[in-house]
């Protein structure tokens, strides 16, 4: 299977850049050749992986699976590029909200996996990825399918620090285990200057034994959306000295109806003095000093006396400044607008950059550089699947489905007419069909007869010639080149796989 798929991979992508490289594999970035889309390719030294499960369902956290294929010993999957801010990488701690809204999202995400039987069993920050509000998990490399009944995991993997007890061999992972590490990636995340019930629910996500944490996501989801999250409880004292300032407030309104300025001061004072005061707030005394206040407040207003007769009351003189002529400064009228002088160009100008020569040593002839000249440009071709015309672009990113029955009665048929204006000299086609499984695979080139401009001709491959193997999951694939004059021409490839059902 290795060379069959490092076959298809080479031709359908191009690697960018190795991520990564370690003992269990590597991590490369690529380009889809045909559309240009970033990818992931990873080839992981392990099996029973759950890549084809997320490739059948559209879940919501992990990277959509573009291909997957497994053999004895390892696994190779193309997988969507996800670009965004790792957590690992942020300097500054989340806060709260952003907490609780990075955990509702998990929440829902692991619930979709958690119900198809799928542990992640290595969330941490490096493998959380933000992208503006919405957050993604990566690298299920360590995960694997829940089994009932099971009392150990067969594999011990994860991240010392993340991953729980029971996922070092005292028992099988299952939800809860992942709600452990979510538990303490979280917790890393927000620091220790978080509310108390925020540390309330992280401490629960992280309870030594899988009995005592949320036994699900949705019971963590209750706990973060059922209750107020962040409401901080009021201590014994606090109650009595907000009665205290609303006293207050009331003694502040009748002091001001009797203008006893003086007195509002003097009595202000005092009454911050005995919110501060142990005696006032505590036990018996706080409630008589209350009520000593509160008789007090309650008299009737006075009336205000009237002034002596015949004393006259005067306002004093308000002193108004010289009013100044405000003179506004002058505006210049607008400028004419006048445009640049208009650029002319000569055809010397509109010269195309000559072509270096092909002798030096800088010189990197492009695609069809040496391809004569031709009326159209390109040789005309058309692949028939069975008599209909295909297209490889609508199967770029899937498998076509086939039953074994078909595969026998199936041939493509490619359709070639030489539009150029000179002969195409010894032409030749080479094909390949193979399958993934055993060593099965069959190469051939095969010669066509010379086209003289304006001929065509037509070459059959029947898929009979490879019998496809009886094993469950069996992939099998063809690709097709024109290997004459214009063997360089990106245009004249083609390829797809298919999988073989019954």
């Amino acid at each position: 299977m290795k060379e069959n798929v490092a076959e298809f991979l080479k031709f359908r992508y191009e690697k960018l850049k190795l991520l990564k490289r370690s003992e269990r594999g590597e991590v490369w970035l690529a380009q889809a050749r045909q559309s240009g889309e970033l990818v992931i390719i990873k080839r992981v030294e392990s099996v029973g992986l759950p890549y084809e499960l997320i490739k059948k369902f559209s879940f919501t956290l992990p990277a959509k699976v573009l291909y997957c294929a497994e053999d004895e010993s390892e696994t190779i999957i193309v997988e969507e590029f996800i670009q965004g801010e790792s957590l690992h990488e942020r300097k500054n701690f989340l806060s709260e909200s952003q907490a609780r809204g990075i955990l509702l999202q998990m929440c829902d995400g692991l619930k979709e996996l958690h119900e198809q039987k799928i542990i992640h069993r290595d969330i941490k920050p490096s493998n959380l990825i933000l992208q503006g509000e919405r957050i993604r998990l990566i690298d299920f490399d360590a995960a694997r399918i829940f089994k009932e009944g099971k009392e150990a995991d067969t594999h011990r993997l994860g991240t010392k620090g993340y991953a729980p007890p029971e996922q070092y061999g005292e028992g099988q992972t299952d939800p809860r285990s992942d709600i452990y590490s979510l538990g303490v990636t979280m917790k890393e995340l927000v620091g220790t200057d978080c509310g108390e019930r925020l540390k309330t629910i992280l401490n629960k996500c992280t309870e030594y034994d899988p009995k005592n944490r949320f036994q699900s996501v949705d019971e963590l989801k209750d706990a973060l959306t059922t209750e107020e999250f962040d409401e901080p409880e009021l201590t014994e004292q606090e109650p009595r000295r907000l009665d205290l300032f609303l006293l207050a407030a009331r003694v502040l309104l009748f002091m001001i109806r009797r203008e006893f300025h003086t007195e509002l001061i003097i009595l202000t004072i005092i009454i911050f003095l005995l919110a501060s005061s142990p005696t006032l707030n505590s036990g018996e005394n706080f409630q008589e000093s209350i009520a000593k206040l509160e008789t007090f407040t309650e008299e009737e207003p006075q009336e205000i006396s009237q002034p002596v007769q015949g004393e006259t009351f005067k306002l004093p003189e308000v002193i108004t400044p010289p009013q100044s002529e405000v003179v506004l400064p002058s505006v210049e009228p607008p400028k004419e607008y006048t445009p640049p002088p208009r650029q002319t160009f000569s055809k010397d100008d509109l010269k195309l950059p000559t072509m270096p020569a092909p002798n030096e040593p800088s010189y990197e002839p492009p695609i069809n550089f040496n391809r004569r000249r031709t009326s159209s440009g390109l040789l005309q071709t058309k692949l028939y699947l069975n008599d209909s015309l295909f297209d490889q672009f609508e199967h770029i990113n899937d498998n076509i489905k086939i039953t074994r029955a078909q595969w026998s009665a199936t041939q493509l048929r490619l359709h070639i007419t030489n539009d150029t204006d000179a002969l195409w000299l010894n032409p030749k086609i080479k094909f390949v069909i193979g399958q993934n499984w055993g060593d099965g695979k069959i190469t051939q080139t095969r010669e066509l007869p010379t086209l003289a401009s304006g001929e065509s001709t037509e070459f059959i491959i029947p898929f009979n010639l490879l019998s496809v193997s009886d094993r469950e999951n069996t992939s099998a694939y063809f690709q097709i080149w024109l290997d004459g004059d214009e063997s360089k021409m990106n245009e004249h490839y083609w390829g797809a796989w298919f999988d073989i059902v019954d």
